[in-house]
């Protein structure tokens, strides 16, 4: 079968080291070979075709533009701010820090969106700040791992962005659906750690005043304003996730020269990686629309729908299955690549159980950030190390309960999709 060529290729040549993007054009490459495209010059060109069709989609404009806006609030250098005021609001809840930990990553994710972000931008600030009051500090970089999968689930982000583009459901519903499940997230995080944290001998910071509160919410409350801009402006029609993207930037840069933090090389240093992270999605995208065109061409997807519904026909067992497939996938393969490869497949299957795309979107979207936290090979896990300068192998092990909650709040979105639709069906309709 095509599509064991494909995936075959691909995963040997993944672990070999090779780039994703070059290991599935190999794969791609070796699937149109099968298929007899490439049996002659003339038929191969349908190859770099297929690239072309699969990145000349005017939707995909939006995305460089939400990598920059979350580069730029880096830039800028939010994280003190915004810590200090996450202090002030949940400082003196029990497991002061711990609490503080989440508080930062639901504010900081709503301005960057990204996961990876997170803990690179704001991780070092946090953990030395919770080792400092007691915390151990393994414990305190594996929160910040767990904690760090909030913005991308709750706020507008990129993968919640590419979803909404390869499954062709309407953007504004996919960002107010990521609302509910990341509430739910950060509920879940933060009673785990009252008890969890709850056993270390720290002491509990005095709740502040009410005006020291409003202090803080001034100071920093312009910068956590973003993604509110950025939902309303959607999904009011004022504007599309282009232009929703653009107001992001220039509002960005308004902050950062009232702020007086807008230095033009952190400025070039942001463009320099939002066109190494959007040419590499690009990449992806084309080589993927490729892929598709050979499984579509050899019935893959339909040849997998139908071997899943002669299995089951039980849409609970089939989410069963999966919550751990993506669980697994997401250890090996990034989320945004992972999807990309994904949607055009499983898309049939969803609809043939009835399950809604949005609700299934954000079961795949953070079905596969769990994976960044997952020891051995997490994303999250490397970046914290460095950023904490601590020992992997401890992190790991501090990791592996954080687990626990993550998945909880991963059945409760894929078992309750009233917690992912509700939002969206009140503003938007069903």
């Amino acid at each position: 079968m095509v599509a064991l060529t494909i995936f075959g290729i691909f995963m040997v040549l993944l672990f070999l080291g090779v780039p994703v993007v070059v290991a599935l054009a190999a794969g791609t490459l070796a699937g149109f070979w099968q298929i007899g495209l490439a049996d002659n010059l003339r038929l191969l060109y349908t190859f770099p075709l297929n690239i072309l069709e699969g990145i000349n989609a005017p939707a995909l404009m939006a995305v460089p533009f939400f990598i920059l806006a979350g580069h730029l609030m880096t830039a800028i250098g939010l994280t003190d701010r915004i810590f200090v005021l996450a202090n002030a609001l949940v400082g003196h809840f029990r497991a002061g820090l711990a609490q503080v930990n989440v508080m930062c990553s639901l504010l900081f994710g709503g301005v960057t969106g990204s996961a990876i972000a997170d803990v690179a931008g704001i991780g070092n600030l946090v953990i030395n700040q919770m080792e400092k009051h007691g915390y151990p500090k393994a414990f305190s970089a594996a929160l910040t791992c767990a904690s760090s999968v909030i913005g991308p689930t709750m706020w507008p982000s990129v993968p919640l962005l590419i979803y909404a583009f390869g499954a062709q459901v309407s953007v504004e519903r996919m960002f107010l659906a990521g609302i509910g499940p990341g509430l739910v997230l950060v509920a879940v995080l933060m009673l785990y750690n009252r008890f969890a944290a709850g056993r270390f001998d720290v002491q509990v910071t005095p709740m502040p005043s009410a005006r020291n509160i409003l202090r803080e919410t001034s100071r920093s409350g312009w910068a956590i304003l973003a993604p509110f801009i950025i939902i309303g402006s959607v999904t009011t029609g004022i504007a599309t996730p282009v232009e929703a993207g653009v107001i992001a930037c220039a509002y960005t840069l308004i902050l950062g020269i009232a702020y007086r933090s807008l230095a033009f090389s952190r400025l070039r240093t942001a463009l320099g990686e939002t066109i190494i992270l959007f040419g590499s999605i690009l990449m992806i995208i084309g080589v993927s629309h490729a892929m598709g065109f050979v499984l579509t061409y050899d019935r893959v997807p339909q040849t997998i729908a139908e071997a899943v519904v002669g299995f089951t026909e039980n849409r609970y067992l089939f989410l069963l299955l999966v919550i751990i497939f993506f669980l697994a996938l997401g250890t090996i393969l990034e989320n945004i690549p992972a999807m990309i490869i994904l949607i055009p497949i499983m898309m049939p299957i969803v609809d043939h159980f009835g399950i809604d795309r949005v609700h299934f979107g954000l079961i795949m979207v953070y079905g596969l950030l769990i994976g960044i936290v997952t020891p051995p090979v997490g994303v999250a896990l490397f970046i914290v190390t460095r950023v904490g300068d601590i020992s992997f192998e401890s992190v790991c092990r501090a990791s592996l309960p954080f687990l626990v909650p993550l998945i909880a709040v991963l059945f409760i979105i894929t078992y309750a999709p009233g917690v992912v639709l509700f939002l969206p069906d009140l503003l938007l309709g069903n």
